[in-house]
């Protein structure tokens, strides 16, 4: 299991989507995410979809696959961005999550 994520926002969190880095299990990636419906994408770092793998929050589960993209870590982010999102209601800075 994943001890901890770094996730943070590249660039300005203040817009329609936000992109966001992450490292993890000596990994990194990207997602983009779409504040307005808070949909969460795998990204590269410019912000452009990676394969189709998608969390809408209207169906409760990602959908989709990313090449080399491990589906419990992509969650992991996903529920990191999403509760730093509810604390601050907007997007965040910073969506580090720690798991003891």
């Amino acid at each position: 299991m994943t001890a901890s994520i770094e996730i943070w926002a590249q660039g300005d969190p203040t817009g329609e989507s936000v992109v966001y880095r992450w490292e993890a299990d000596q990994q990194t990636g990207f997602v983009t995410f779409e504040v307005a419906t808070r949909k969460v994408r795998l990204a590269d770092e410019n912000g452009l979809p990676i394969g189709d793998l998608l969390f809408d929050p209207a169906a409760g589960e990602p959908s989709g696959t990313a090449p080399g993209m491990n589906q419990r870590l992509f969650n992991q982010v996903v529920v990191a961005i999403m509760r730093a999102y509810r604390r601050a209601g907007k997007a965040p800075a910073t969506a580090h999550a720690y798991y003891y």
